[in-house]
């Protein structure tokens, strides 16, 4: 097997903003019918996190990275970069990461990085690269508020995003555990089978775009259709970085998916001949948090204790655009 990047993650940590909201109440807030019992039993939603009117993906990013800090057991000072990756920044002409520097008290630069729902592997991929060529901290973050970007009358979107964050710090590691592997993809042909039209300079927001709607996440293809897509796109890179660490899928002990739906997830481990129990599942309670997915889902595997010495992880993800990206992550013993 191949040596590593020897680059490895020495703390994680999350936000999940505000109170659970089932897919029940949901559906009264919002005066909004879509088949709950699909939601809930086949997609595999069960609650979400909607984030105050008041916070912004800076704040829940912030409060992520605290807690991959503390349990790091560093100061913001010692940091090096900060990346973050998302897809519902607070201002288009500023990067939110700017805020979460300040909000932590850390003075290093930093960076936004977008790509959807691929943000997260995007920024943890330059960040290992960062650390790889001689930086001693970098915390990686992936955050959004979704929520604000969907139509409120559109029962496809609202049932099945959330708002939340995750973080990792990493550090330098021996080559021989921590990331093995780092691989990321894009396609542009994708770009508008799922996307905002509206805010950015292709289409400034008038009073005409927020009438018709047009800051509301917008799919131009058939649901499954994307499903076949995301899953061909997640399955295609997982294999190849387990190709190029000469493993077989299956050997892998923890699965970790983009959390998009329980339909994708389930196909993706099936598609790579992945046992169904090796996968982290996390969208029963915090729903497709897009950047924030992988992060959050990670730190659920940690707090419960399933990252174990020597065991293997694989985390795979797709975005719309199309972009996606993969890494095998082996567990240090220290």
């Amino acid at each position: 097997m191949k040596k590593g990047w020897g680059v490895k993650i020495i703390g994680t940590g999350i936000c999940l903003p505000g109170e659970p909201v089932t897919t029940e109440e949901l559906s009264k807030r919002l005066n909004l019918e879509f088949d709950i019992a699909m939601v809930r039993d086949k997609i595999g939603i069960k609650t979400r996190h909607i984030a105050p009117d008041d916070i912004a993906t800076s704040h829940i990013a912030a409060k992520a990275a605290q807690m991959a800090l503390d349990n790091a057991g560093i100061s913001a000072k010692q940091l090096d970069r900060i990346l973050l990756g998302t897809s519902t920044p607070d201002y288009t002409n500023t990067a939110a990461s700017c805020n979460v520097q300040f909000l932590l008290g850390a003075t290093c630069p930093v960076g936004d990085t977008t790509e959807s729902c691929a943000s997260f592997m995007y920024a943890l991929d330059h960040g290992i690269r960062l650390i790889a060529t001689g930086m001693q901290y970098v915390c990686v973050i992936g955050a959004d508020i979704k929520t604000r970007f969907v139509r409120k009358d559109d029962p496809k979107f609202c049932p099945i995003f959330g708002d939340g964050a995750g973080a990792v710090i990493l550090t330098r590691g021996d080559d021989d555990s921590g990331f093995m592997v780092s691989e990321l993809f894009a396609d542009g042909s994708g770009l508008k089978n799922i996307y905002v039209p509206a805010g950015g300079s292709a289409m400034p927001a008038t009073i005409e775009t927020v009438t018709q709607g047009l800051h509301g996440t917008l799919m131009t293809i058939s649901g499954k259709k994307m499903v076949e897509i995301s899953i061909e796109i997640m399955a295609g890179i997982g294999k190849k970085v387990c190709d190029a660490y000469g493993i077989h899928p299956n050997d892998v002990d923890i699965l970790i998916p983009h959390q998009a739906n329980y339909i994708i997830m389930k196909g993706v481990a099936e598609k790579l001949g992945i046992d169904i129990e090796k996968m982290e599942v996390s969208i029963d309670t915090a729903a497709n948090t897009i950047s924030g997915t992988l992060p959050i889902t990670l730190h659920q595997a940690v707090s419960r204790k399933k990252l174990q010495p020597g065991k293997l992880v694989l985390f795979v993800t797709a975005a719309s655009g199309y972009a996606g990206g993969a890494a095998i992550y082996k567990v240090p013993s220290a």
